[in-house]
């Protein structure tokens, strides 16, 4: 398969992840690309041959006005504070209505230049936007970080002592609850986020059939009520085929150990190959239920060889809109794409819990 035959799997509409949930995606995704605006994206050592990043702005001049831009926002954030630090902010900044959308920029005195043109303009809104969202994600997955090892440690002491978890109440109340990091967080202004995800990939070079890959359901749902919405106002049909695809192995770490297990990263391999030639089928309208059920079976022998147990195994969502181009999302900003891709449907995974 050559570059341009490839599929394009793209983390959506997020620019980072903790590394737990780029191994849980690594096992069954052939790559992943995660877009890059200002900085590099984050990506673990053991994934260098998986995950690639993307970037979408080419320019110093560009480059060097939105850092600055970014910059003003942060040292205004510091100043003003509120919820949401600079990103709450922005938000007001967006959604007032009574005064200029970028009122902040004459409170910075000049330090957010000024765009040459309307399209300019949109760019650097949704670099912005998409820089600080990345920047709460990050301090969120550090708290999420710091969670597990707390629970890591909790778990150690119990079983230094022997306590199953049925005898926590008797021990005393001093054993605390498994500490869970809430998510919600990453899903702060999801409309937003997908809107200008989407306009930062339209402003970077041709890409190839493209997968967006959310790490939430929820995004999912955003992005098709969005679609939904468009379509019905212009009097225009909306239909979707959803498929149910798995089981999948969740257990940590098993991207690491994969290229070292014989036999796992054969199987491994053939699920890869399995969702790209499944993927292009549902995209051209064939049939599709073979090549699912064979898909379906190799995930299976996936899961009996890695010993994933039942309540550790989820299931891929795949939901492709079948009557519009990727091309030209309603409501959405246009993407820019390659002759290959003309016809190339809206395609969404998205992992859930249980099978």
């Amino acid at each position: 398969m050559t570059e341009t035959d490839r599929l394009d799997y793209f983390l959506f509409p997020h620019m980072t992840l903790s590394a737990n949930s780029l191994e849980k995606l690594c096992v069954f995704l052939p790559r992943l690309d995660i877009l890059e605006i200002l900085s590099r994206a984050t990506i673990p050592e053991w994934a260098r041959d998986r995950i690639y990043g993307h970037a979408v702005l080419s320019g110093d001049k560009l480059l060097s006005r939105i850092s600055d831009c970014l910059q003003g926002y942060r040292d205004f954030a510091n100043v003003r504070g509120g919820p949401g630090g600079m990103l709450g902010y922005l938000k007001q900044a967006l959604e007032d209505i009574d005064e200029p959308r970028y009122r902040i920029q004459e409170e910075l005195r000049g330090k957010i230049p000024h765009a040459k043109d309307d399209q300019e303009l949109e760019i650097v809104q949704a670099a912005l936007f998409l820089e600080m969202a990345r920047e709460l994600d990050e301090k969120e997955l550090e708290i999420e970080s710091g969670y597990d090892r707390l629970n890591v440690i909790e778990q150690e002491f119990r079983d230094i002592l022997g306590i199953e978890e049925e005898d926590t109440e008797q021990v005393g109340p001093d054993l605390s609850e498994a500490l869970f990091h809430d998510e919600n967080s990453l899903l702060y202004m999801l409309g937003k986020r997908i809107e200008s995800w989407l306009r930062m990939l339209s402003s970077g070079p041709v890409v190839n059939p493209p997968v967006f890959v959310a790490a939430f359901p929820e995004v999912v749902e955003q992005v098709l009520d969005t679609i939904r919405t468009e379509l019905e106002r212009s009097g225009k049909e909306f239909f979707t085929a959803l498929y149910r695809l798995g089981p999948l192995p969740r257990s940590q770490g098993l991207s690491r150990t994969l290229p070292d297990t014989p036999g796992l990263s054969e199987i491994a391999s053939s699920c890869r190959h399995g969702l790209d030639d499944f993927l292009r089928s549902a995209a051209r309208n064939e049939e599709t239920e073979e090549k699912r059920n064979a898909l379906n079976t190799t995930f299976e022998e996936l899961c009996a060889r890695c010993g994933t147990p039942e309540d550790a195994k989820a299931t891929l969502l795949v939901t492709v809109v079948k009557n519009i181009p990727v091309a030209a999302i309603p409501g959405l900003p246009s993407l820019p794409l390659g002759a290959a891709a003309e016809s190339w449907p809206p395609i969404f995974l998205s992992c859930v819990a249980g099978q």
